[in-house]
């Protein structure tokens, strides 16, 4: 699919090893995969196209394994649907027929030319007891998650409490349904200092810290890893979406490559995912892509534009950190930072490595993403940290149960980066422990501490001058780099720390936050 070719031409093999990479189909193995493709059917669905219908009975549900649905409501008195919410790959939709035979509740409608399974429910009667038990247990997740969603909104701790929904923006329309006259609404007063009521409401919003998430013991590595999907929507820098959108709609991405290249550069998850597609079965390469030029020339431009794309689109209803703006532009930028201190270190120590430096430091915290995923109210903390925030790595595991090293390197896994990046994510914090590559991981460690220093991080810095002189990174770079043996760290570290100083201008002043 990837490939742009027809779904007829490709192979019962190829479907397996394509569905394994949507988040719904995680765990399942080949028979399973293989007999579930024997009773579903394939559907290819142009832009616009109504795929259920309000007010209708069917008993087929539907997996989406590549594209965008969106959901619509016809009300009473509106002469066109609103929209509900949207899905993106690896949701499913339409699962209450496969226990009910209730009327659909909904109108669900392509956005775009999407790759959906039509499920009958015979799957569930007609398959083994263990793929049924993995069947419903999918449904019992996606439904726990959307109830779980819709339980934080109504608490207002999703940080949109101050944002009306498109239902309740609908209902509270000025228009009355035609023959009706509005109603007369009684005076608001307003709120001492803050001006009218909703302004104040939305400040206090943005004040607001949701609480601080409990201590549970009995999450542990083991049972995180399986909720780590290498399919998993992950956020978007809004800045650089916003700008590849515009770049995008007309033919100027396609004549800019280095401009396309570049902003892509500047997103870990857009980055991840085009070299995902360059080292995936369909373009079968024998050496691993691990970079975003590379992947373009192997992809091919368009084809990337189409990744980029979808991957914003799926991004859209995936809000980083709560809403938390501080912390969510203090990630970008700290990812951002960090890839070019690595090269600016690189260049002036003059040591040789094969691993794109930049790409080692723009990933380095990737695992923040899926474990703010796990546990949303856990980095909305670093707007205010407390001294128990001040080793991030302990409290990770202490509050979720595993660190964003380790979650990093399960996401890298799944989606194929080159081993220095999985080595760099695991060990950037613990750069003693790196038994393989270790000179990128000394390079982002160290990038990642005078980031740090001068407040390019979440939050406001944890690290000193001290960390940087004490970090065990100098005594790779030294075993991995003779010349720097005769070399004095602390006078190294001071005249670097002045030259990035003369230079953060320049690091810093392209980013879109």
């Amino acid at each position: 699919m990837a490939s742009g070719r027809k779904l007829k031409e490709i192979d019962l093999d190829e479907q397996i090893e394509f569905l394994k990479k949507v988040h719904f189909f995680h765990g399942f193995d080949d028979h399973e995969l293989k007999q579930f493709l024997q009773v579903s059917k394939w559907l290819r669905v142009p832009a616009n196209t109504v795929i259920i219908k309000e007010d209708t009975t069917e008993r087929a549900f539907y997996i989406l394994v590549r594209g965008e649905v969106r959901v619509e409501k016809r009300l009473p008195g509106k002469a066109k649907p609103i929209q509900l919410t949207t899905l993106a790959t690896g949701d499913c939709f339409g699962e209450m027929a496969l226990v009910t035979e209730i009327k659909r509740t909904a109108d669900v409608v392509a956005s775009t030319e999407s790759f959906i399974l039509r499920v009958e429910p015979e799957i569930v009667s007609t398959s083994n007891v263990f793929l049924q038990l993995k069947f419903y247990k999918r449904f019992c997740e996606r439904l726990v998650a959307r109830l779980d969603l819709a339980n934080k909104r109504v608490a207002g701790r999703d940080g949109e409490e101050a944002t009306p929904s498109i239902l309740q923006k609908v209902l509270a329309d000025d228009s009355p349904p035609e023959g009706e006259e509005r109603p007369s609404r009684p005076p608001v007063k307003p709120v001492l200092g803050l001006g009218r009521p909703e302004k104040a409401e939305k400040a206090r919003a943005v004040i607001a810290l949701p609480p601080m998430p409990d201590k549970d013991h009995r999450q542990t590595p083991a049972k995180l890893h399986p909720r780590v999907h290498p399919e998993a929507v992950l956020p978007v820098n809004p800045a650089v979406a916003a700008e590849l959108s515009a770049m995008m709609k007309g033919s100027s991405g396609i004549d800019n490559t280095r401009r396309l290249s570049d902003l892509i550069s500047l997103d870990p998850v857009l980055s991840c995912r085009v070299i995902q597609t360059a080292n995936s079965p369909f373009y079968r390469r024998a050496n691993m892509v691990g970079t975003v030029p590379l992947a373009m020339v192997i992809v091919g431009v368009k084809q990337i534009q189409e990744v980029v794309a979808d991957t914003i689109r799926a991004a859209k209803s995936t809000q980083a950190f709560s809403g938390f703006a501080p912390v969510s532009k203090g990630f970008w930028q700290h990812a951002v930072v960090v890839g070019r201190i690595a090269e600016m270190l690189r260049d002036v120590i003059r040591i040789n490595t094969s691993a794109d430096l930049y790409l080692c430091g723009l990933l380095h915290d990737l695992g923040m993403l899926v474990l703010d995923g796990i546990s949303p109210n856990f980095y909305p903390q670093f707007t205010q940290p407390s001294e128990e925030l001040r080793d991030v790595v302990r409290a990770e595991k202490e509050y979720i149960g595993v660190d964003h090293g380790q979650a990093g390197v399960w996401l890298a896994e799944g989606i194929g980066l080159p081993q220095p990046y999985l080595d760099v994510m695991h060990f950037h914090h613990q750069p003693e422990k790196a038994t393989t590559n270790p000179v990128p991981v000394a390079m982002v460690n160290l990038a990642n501490i005078f980031a740090s220093m001068k407040g390019a991080c979440l939050g406001q810095p944890q690290v000193t001058m001290q960390d940087a002189l004490r970090s065990y990174s100098w005594a790779l770079i030294q075993e991995h780099h003779r010349p720097f043996q005769e070399v004095s760290v602390p006078q190294f570290v001071n005249s670097f720390a002045a030259e990035l100083d003369k230079a953060w201008a320049g690091i810093t002043g392209d980013i879109p936050l």
